[in-house]
């Protein structure tokens, strides 16, 4: 076989950067990762992976949105007049459920920098650990800041207001009988442990995710990651999950009658010209040639 280091992997769909650019979104506000975003779709979307590079408060208007949130072990089903705070590197799989055709909900996504300037400005206090939610209230004052931004504000404003209708939110949502629960959750940032890290290489080496979300995702710097996985692996990062994936590709093939696309897309690769471009530097055949061998083989 030959050496062969992964020039460019497929990466897992990033959000906010992806909604930026999607048709069925509105763009109300945006500072870098920090933005208000409105989604409205009128199809069901199920199974769809996303990574998440900025905590996010999402409210539900219409219709449903299942989450599963990866490495937590939390599912939530958020409907209709419903809220939910997912903090960032997080790998998640969503399912949007219309109703009577119609999904609709507001996305407030929030960077660290945010975050932290508002948890400066609060006087520390004792927070309670006891039943942790990410599930919260859409209280009325919150309906209204809402309704307002989406009635106000029809257009892309200026990036200087953005960040100051995100801070009003988090005030709205602190000084609400809902203070002790959005504590916790504020509180459960500043806590983020170092996951297993085999354990979660070994569980998701066929996501298409890059080297630094898989940092994020165990709670390290890109550096360190790379540090403690050769103490681990004894390999690099992008080494071991070429090996992985390609092995597993390799499995699919000889043991199930997928096209090569779907295989390609459940081994990490989203490209199928991609995927037949690493499996032939790797193996020295294409897919489809490594198929035909190994059937002549068989038929000896």
């Amino acid at each position: 076989m030959e050496n062969y280091t992964d020039k460019e992997t497929n990466k897992m769909k990033v959000v906010p950067q992806l909604l930026y650019k999607h048709k069925n979104v509105r763009k109300i506000m945006v500072d870098g990762l920090s933005c208000i975003v409105h989604k409205t779709i009128d199809t069901i979307d199920l199974n769809t992976d996303h990574f998440l590079s900025s905590h996010v408060l999402s409210v539900v208007l219409k219709g449903e949105l299942k989450l599963e949130i990866c490495y937590e072990d939390t599912r939530y089903s958020v409907t209709k007049n419903q809220l939910v705070f997912i903090p960032k590197g997080r790998y998640m799989i969503t399912d949007i459920i219309p109703k009577n055709d119609e999904f609709e909900a507001v996305f407030f996504f929030f960077e660290d920098e945010l975050l932290n300037q508002f948890s400066l400005s609060l006087k520390e206090q004792k927070v309670s650990k006891d039943n942790f939610t990410l599930m919260l209230k859409y209280t009325d004052k919150i309906r209204a800041f809402t309704e307002n931004i989406l009635n106000l504000y029809t257009e892309t404003v200026q990036k200087e207001l953005t960040k100051i209708k995100l801070l009003e939110l988090l005030y709205l949502i602190y000084n609400s009988e809902q203070q002790q629960i959005f504590l916790q959750i504020l509180n459960s940032l500043n806590y983020k442990k170092k996951r297993n890290l085999e354990e979660l290489m070994l569980e998701n080496f066929d996501k298409s995710l890059s080297i630094e979300d898989y940092a994020c995702l165990t709670g390290r710097s890109v550096s360190t990651f790379k540090r403690d996985f050769q103490r681990q692996f004894n390999t690099s990062p992008k080494k071991w999950l070429i090996k992985k994936r390609l092995e597993k590709a390799e499995n699919l093939l000889l043991s199930s009658n997928q096209p090569i696309q779907q295989i390609s897309l459940e081994v990490g690769y989203e490209n199928v010209s991609h995927f037949v471009s690493v499996f032939g530097k790797y193996y020295g055949v294409t897919p489809k040639q490594f198929l035909i061998q190994n059937r002549l083989i068989q038929n000896i």
